[in-house]
Parts: structure tokens; C-alpha cells; sequence
């Protein structure tokens, strides 16, 4: 199993509404999910955890806050980048979640500066597939007790 896909997992079934069907155990059945989409509730759920706002939300999925707003109004489901951005989000959610250990140090932790990210904050970075796993592994490298 992917470590990224068991991070998301071990987040989506810690909501809890979870996913509202069965949470896929492997890249592959994340992979699945992308033609089915995503409810955009777990996108809020994840901005929730994290303490950020909407725009802030829209501006790490990638899209402009009337395509969220408009997602949010229509109960709709995140579709295939949308989906590809979230899956980022939630694997550095997972593991920030499962370092950290409770909501409060990941919201501290994710908006403070950090010397392992040559002093970014990790919200800053989890944008983009390279910056994101720059996060994961310096949370990793937490977990493990090699500190940078």
C-alpha cells in the first residue's frame, strides 16, 4: 500500500461522516474514485481541520472561489483535478494528523514557519505535488526522530 493512499485513508475514515461509502485502502481505489468524484463536504472537512477559509481552500484545490462556492451550493462532488488536489491535501492532512496526534498542533504546526522548509510554512507549500511532498517528508522524518 502506498503510504500517501494509507495517510488518506486513516483521515477519511476518521471524519466523522467519513466518506459516505467505502474509503479505498490503495492508490488504486483513490484512483477509482476520480471518475466518481469526491463530495466537496470532505474538502470543507479538510479545511476545517486545517483553520483556513474558503479562498484559501479554492487557492489549494486549484480553482476559483465561485467554482467552490458554486460546488458547495450544489452539493456536488469534486471531479478529476479538483479530486487530484484534494488527495494531496488529505495525505499531508493523514500524516500531519497521525505525527501531530490531535487538530490543534497540525493547525500550529501547518501555519508556522518550519527551519525544515527552509522557513516556509507548510500551508504554504501544499499547493503543488513537490511542495507537499517536501511536508510529507519532513513529517515523516518527525515521526522517525531525524530532525532536519
Amino acid at each position: 500500500m502506498s503510504a500517501v493512499a494509507d495517510d488518506v485513508s486513516r483521515y477519511l475514515t476518521s471524519l466523522p461522516r467519513g466518506l459516505g461509502r467505502a474509503v479505498p485502502h490503495d492508490a488504486l481505489g483513490f484512483y477509482a474514485l476520480e471518475s466518481r468524484g469526491l463530495p466537496v463536504r470532505i474538502a470543507l472537512e479538510a479545511a476545517e481541520s486545517l483553520d483556513i477559509s474558503r479562498a484559501q481552500l479554492a487557492s489549494l484545490l486549484r480553482i476559483s472561489e465561485s467554482t467552490l462556492s458554486r460546488r458547495i451550493q450544489e452539493d456536488a462532488n469534486l471531479r478529476g483535478a479538483e479530486v487530484d488536489a484534494l488527495y494531496r491535501v488529505l495525505g499531508v492532512l493523514g500524516v500531519a494528523h497521525r505525527v501531530l496526534k490531535n487538530r490543534e498542533n497540525v493547525v500550529s504546526w501547518m501555519s508556522r514557519s518550519q527551519p525544515g522548509l527552509d522557513g516556509r510554512t507548510p500551508l504554504d507549500l501544499i499547493g503543488s505535488n513537490a511542495g507537499a511532498e517536501a511536508v510529507r517528508l519532513l513529517l515523516e522524518q518527525i515521526y522517525h526522530g531525524l530532525l532536519p
